[in-house]
């Protein structure tokens, strides 16, 4: 077997994993009466326009997926976290009209005692547009934590589950 020091532990390929985590997603998705469709394409840019293809989405909701862990030792994946980055750009340059979700895979973090989007939310708040909720979401159990964005704080904190349902209605 080749070494592959950037391959997921346990997983094919990191592709693989993120499409694993995608359909856990989409599960989760249908079974809260919730209907979208795969690579949702609409237009965004600054000046000019491009399409772009969102995880999932409908006339009214864009979804993001990101399945990332730590580090073997410990430390944030600084070249995905630079996706996450990305995709805070994509959700920013979409129209106000949709509603926009950030799953995100939990992964837990003994040295820093928080989980990797935890980790995101304190060290780049400034990127994330206030109108995404993010979703820290334990593919083991179909457990989840909602962050939405505090006027108060200037950021995203940590809210109760039901949340969502309401950003939703």
């Amino acid at each position: 077997m080749e070494n592959k020091p950037y391959q997921r532990k346990g997983a094919s390929s990191n592709t693989q994993a993120g499409k694993d985590f995608e359909n856990k997603v989409l599960k989760f998705l249908e079974k809260n009466e919730i209907s979208v469709k795969n690579q949702t394409k609409i237009e965004i840019g600054i000046n000019a326009k491009k399409e772009h293809a969102f995880d999932f989405g409908n006339n009214s909701i864009l979804i993001e997926c990101k399945s990332q862990t730590w580090t073997e030792t410990g430390n944030a994946p600084s070249a995905k976290i630079k996706n996450w980055s990305d995709a805070m750009f994509s959700f920013y340059l979409a129209p106000k009209k949709y509603k926009k979700l950030f799953f995100v895979e939990k992964s837990y973090n003994k040295k820093y005692c928080k989980t990797l989007l935890e980790y995101f939310i304190d060290h780049y708040f400034y990127l994330i547009p206030p109108d995404v909720v993010l979703i820290d979401y334990y593919t083991e159990n179909n457990n989840y934590e909602v962050y939405i964005y505090d006027t108060k704080e200037k950021m995203h904190i940590h809210k109760d589950k039901n949340e969502l349902w309401n950003f939703l209605k």
